[in-house]
């Protein structure tokens, strides 16, 4: 039979119930005797008063009866005693013998002042009404047995803030566990459903199996489509990479093609042959970057990280940058490099920072700048170009392959546009170093890299 939360959540309310009630009991039972006192009620007062005057009536007309007897002997109703209390213990007299096995000590606080109510764990007394018979001084007390059992009665006279502590302190503990073990999968649905919206496609709730409730059954359908999409993610990657890879054989009979006909042909076919041959070029070079990119996303791309210099590493990459900017008329503008080492594929990284310098001369309009420096045990490297920028909405979107951030389709922007596999690459490059990529606006696009240093 399922365990639906409907009916989880009634068995831990009345649990709590039922264990606050326990532990109210068995704290009670760890008291000592305890007493409770009120005003007496008008009837009650009345009814001691009724008593004093019947038992004063009756030593006078029997004068040769004893007190005790009188009292013992005198129907003062169908359950109530009397106490007679002396100064001295010895002479003091009750009505039954079993009123010795209470303790009538607890009275002596009440020894003087207004008759009061006065509840104990194993009687109700009224009084006291002063009395004078026979020479004698006494403090009369009309006792009642209670009705109600004892720990009933143990927990109704325990002291208010007692009984409250402990109903607070087990509601909480319990509805601590209560909410612990309930929000305890919700979490991991929280942590993997984030880590899925990240890219990490292997991730999974593993929710315990042995829960039978809605959150069990949640998890298992979340781990469930969890798993059916990095299958089919994976199986798209795959094709891609094979149609990729299938695409180069006859690219290059292309190109070779190209090759011979280019020194058969005539002068006027040298043009086209040559737009020809610079787009199978472009086309190698995509075809290039779907494998590279392919390779970093399903981690085929295993590398074994050695020590590298930054300014090795950054030297040959910014030259050939200003390089290229001086071929587009543009200033490309950096700071002293940095003296550290990192770990890492140094070809890898080349090609990522090459990507990211590069796409900035494309946008910018006549400035980039490259800063480099070390904090928090990391390289930081921004890339800023004085272009248009993108939308803040696009930031997070430009690292998706084939993502253009103009969605106008003229000659230019396809040409600025590239085909969006450039950042793609990098940001992969960079996620398998341990670093992160981060874009902004502010007065163009501004990409942020943070590689960590080497580890001493």
């Amino acid at each position: 039979m399922k365990k639906f939360l409907a009916i989880k959540v009634f068995f831990w309310f009345w649990l709590t119930v039922l264990c606050t009630l326990s532990l109210l009991i068995s704290v009670s039972l760890l008291q000592p005797d305890t007493l409770a006192t009120k005003d007496i009620s008008p009837p009650m007062l009345k009814n001691l008063f009724h008593l004093q005057r019947s038992i004063e009536r009756h030593a006078e007309r029997s004068p040769d009866k004893s007190i005790e007897h009188i009292i013992s002997n005198r129907r003062h109703g169908k359950r109530a005693k009397v106490y007679l209390k002396h100064i001295e213990p010895e002479k003091s007299l009750v009505s039954h013998p079993d009123l010795y096995n209470y303790d009538l000590a607890l009275l002596n606080f009440a020894l003087d002042g207004e008759p009061k109510a006065i509840n104990t764990d194993k009687f109700r007394a009224y009084g006291p009404l002063k009395m004078h018979m026979r020479g004698d001084d006494f403090q009369l007390f009309m006792i009642l047995d209670h009705r109600e059992g004892d720990l009933f009665l143990k927990v109704r006279l325990m002291p208010q803030w007692l009984k409250l502590a402990i109903i607070l302190f087990a509601s909480m503990c319990l509805s601590y566990w209560f909410a612990r073990g309930l929000l305890k999968p919700i979490k991991q649905l929280q942590t993997a459903a984030a880590k899925l919206a990240h890219g990490e496609l292997n991730t999974r709730a593993n929710v315990d199996t042995h829960r039978q409730d809605e959150l069990g059954q949640l998890g298992k359908d979340f781990d469930s489509m969890a798993s059916q999409l990095e299958s089919q993610v994976l199986s798209q990657k795959r094709l891609i990479a094979d149609i990729s890879h299938e695409l180069r054989s006859p690219l290059t009979r292309l190109q070779m093609a190209t090759g011979i006909a280019s020194s058969k042909a005539s002068g006027d076919l040298d043009s086209y042959l040559q737009r020809i041959e610079k787009e199978s070029q472009l086309l190698e070079q995509m075809l290039s970057d779907i494998l590279q990119l392919s390779k970093l996303e399903s981690g085929i791309n295993h590398f074994a990280p050695h020590p590298i210099s930054i300014i090795d590493l950054l030297a040959p990459v910014i030259n050939d940058a200003d390089f290229e900017s001086q071929q587009l008329n543009k200033a490309l503008s950096t700071n002293e490099l940095p003296d550290a080492i990192i770990d890492g594929d140094e070809i890898l990284l080349s090609r990522a920072i090459e990507n990211i310098i590069r796409n900035a001369l494309k946008y910018a309009k006549s400035q980039v700048t490259v800063t480099s420096l070390i904090a928090e045990q990391a390289l930081i490297l921004t890339v800023s170009d004085d272009g248009l920028g993108v939308s803040d909405d696009m930031l997070d979107k430009l690292c998706i392959p084939f993502y253009r951030a103009s969605q106008s389709r003229t000659p230019d922007s396809n040409k600025a546009g590239g085909f969006g596999l450039g950042l793609a690459i990098a940001q992969h490059a960079i996620k398998v170093h341990h670093g992160h990529i981060e874009f902004k606006n502010q007065q163009g696009l501004h990409v942020t890299l943070t590689i960590p240093l080497q580890q001493p």
